[in-house]
């Protein structure tokens, strides 16, 4: 799998920030902050995602400039904590790159604010053929390394490995922009492992009991319980603690009517309220439980969290997603123990 997360800031408010990134420092979400009336992102200091290793990362965001704080990472490709190749922009408002704060190239675009770019940055971590390419808009901005026009030799490895583990947005000095329609992809596998270009990340939320209602919900119907645009976990939650029972839901449906989706990202809010443990699944289905196909299992904690699963294809059908099975599909989770 190549696409790894993807984020629209629409489905949590500040508070809830950690619960599906990894740190976050005096950043904050907001219903004005994104490009197309619908909440995004304010990176007033930082926040980041911890990952596996891989060579290579790519990045795509919308990029707003909120008040102009130059020369300080913007998005940086981070190896446990030390910065491989980090984005900025200069006293000119131009984008260039760097290798842990030494210039590796820099580009001709002046930014405007506040104007919505969407920014897309692609690294590949090796001391000698490395590769850092930046394209704003679709348009080439930036190419370097392995990733010319003409391949050269480039050093992008600032640490003794050949890798990044984590995505940082902003930076320890104040980086002062807005942030929407975000996803993070890798090199591996068959599918989405480049530039997806510039993209939506749209949210559904239930809007209807599913085929299988297994779950004891806090009061109502179950999918009132978690229809929520943020998570209610004190008054609106559905419960189980029988192994093997599980809930599925229909959803509102996303907004295009046509175009390619890429991907689906399930979320579950979810903890456990006593000792033990215990372990969820998210469940695809079609309306039809003995099709439903349970996702990877989990372990939960005490706090609730986001748990997240990405699935390029519909797991149901086997075949890509469209727009219709997306509308059409149910979600859910399943006690797995």
């Amino acid at each position: 799998m190549a696409l790894r997360f993807c984020d629209g800031f629409d489905h949590y408010a500040t508070a809830d920030i950690t619960k599906k990134w990894d740190l976050v420092n005096a950043c904050s979400i907001n219903g004005a902050y994104g490009r197309f009336g619908t909440p995004g992102l304010y990176v007033n200091y930082y926040m980041y995602k911890v990952f596996d290793n891989q060579a290579t990362w790519i990045v795509g965001m919308g990029f707003q400039p909120n008040a102009w704080v130059n020369n300080v990472p913007d998005v940086s490709i981070i190896d446990n904590g030390t910065c491989q190749v980090d984005l900025r922009y200069d006293n000119n408002h131009r984008f260039y790159v760097t290798r842990n704060g030494t210039t590796l190239g820099s580009g001709s675009m002046v930014l405007r604010s506040p104007h919505w770019y969407y920014i897309e940055l692609k690294v590949l971590i090796d001391n000698t053929n490395g590769g850092v390419w930046l394209r704003i808009n679709g348009q080439d901005e930036i190419r370097l390394g392995a990733y010319a026009l003409t391949p050269t030799s480039l050093d992008t490895q600032a640490t003794a490995n050949a890798y990044a583990n984590q995505i940082w947005l902003g930076s320890e000095a104040s980086a002062n922009y807005l942030c929407d329609d975000l996803y993070i992809c890798d090199a591996t596998g068959s599918r989405n492992n480049d530039f997806l270009g510039d993209v939506r990340v749209q949210t559904i939320l239930p809007s209807a009991d599913g085929g299988t209602n297994e779950w004891t919900a806090s009061a109502g119907s179950r999918w009132e319980c978690v229809d929520d645009p943020t998570p209610d976990s004190v008054t609106d939650y559905i419960s189980e603690d029988t192994a093997g029972q599980k809930n599925t839901f229909a959803f509102g449906n996303v907004t295009p009517t046509s175009g390619t989706v890429k991907g689906t990202q399930i979320l579950i809010a979810a903890r456990k309220d006593d000792a033990g443990s215990r372990s969820i699944a998210p469940v695809y289905g079609n309306g039809t439980p003995a099709s439903d196909v349970d996702g990877a299992t989990v372990s939960v904690g005490d706090s609730y969290i986001y748990y997240s699963e990405i699935k390029e294809q519909d797991p149901v059908a086997a075949a890509d997603w469209t727009i219709a099975s997306v509308n059409a599909a149910e979600f859910g989770v399943r006690l797995v123990s």
